[in-house]
């Protein structure tokens, strides 16, 4: 009898506790994700028609060297949970990068001047293609968690040339805010 009361109670136990670890993680998950863009200012400068030469300009000033098939990650010196829980996806997408012939430059937000007049989150990734040119630029991925099962960059990562730069400006995820 006694083991009728424990499977009982378990039965009541088990799912109330699966419930209330679902609701706890749609809503710690959507209090992460926060739009790429809050505040517009990637949205206003990449409407400018030096777009792409203002960003080829202020990471090459931050790097000194050519930026052909480069992809620069742009991460913050700030501890922010986006960051750590985009390290996987953003090893792999150096890994991917790396594989198909690029180079891969760090740099951290808060060391390039001008750089906050265009980006206000982090991580982000600006990816060059052959001549050196601003193929994409903007977050690595999309969605709760920034995986890389939602990565919007991966695709632009081996264009050999490009008319201009692709800035995805609705994109949603875990971001910092910088």
């Amino acid at each position: 009898m006694a083991l009728s009361k424990k499977n009982a109670l378990l039965a009541v136990i088990i799912p109330l506790w699966l419930i209330i670890a679902t609701v706890g993680l749609l809503f710690s998950s959507k209090s992460t994700e926060k739009p790429f863009d809050p505040s517009g200012a990637l949205y206003l400068a990449s409407n400018k028609p030096d777009f792409d030469s203002q960003v080829n300009r202020i990471l090459h000033g931050a790097l000194a060297t050519s930026l052909n098939n480069v992809v620069v990650h742009i991460t913050s010196n700030n501890d922010c949970l986006c960051q750590l829980t985009a390290t996987r996806h953003i090893k792999s997408v150096k890994d991917a990068a790396e594989h198909i012939g690029k180079r891969n430059e760090t740099v951290y937000f808060e060391n390039i001047q001008g750089l906050s007049s265009i980006l206000t989150s982090t991580p982000a990734i600006a990816v060059f293609d052959d001549l050196g040119n601003l193929s994409y630029l903007g977050p690595y991925s999309t969605g709760i968690g920034c995986l890389s099962g939602n990565g919007t960059v991966e695709p632009y990562l081996d264009v050999k040339s490009t008319l201009g730069a692709i800035v995805p400006l609705e994109s949603t995820g875990c971001y910092c805010r910088v």
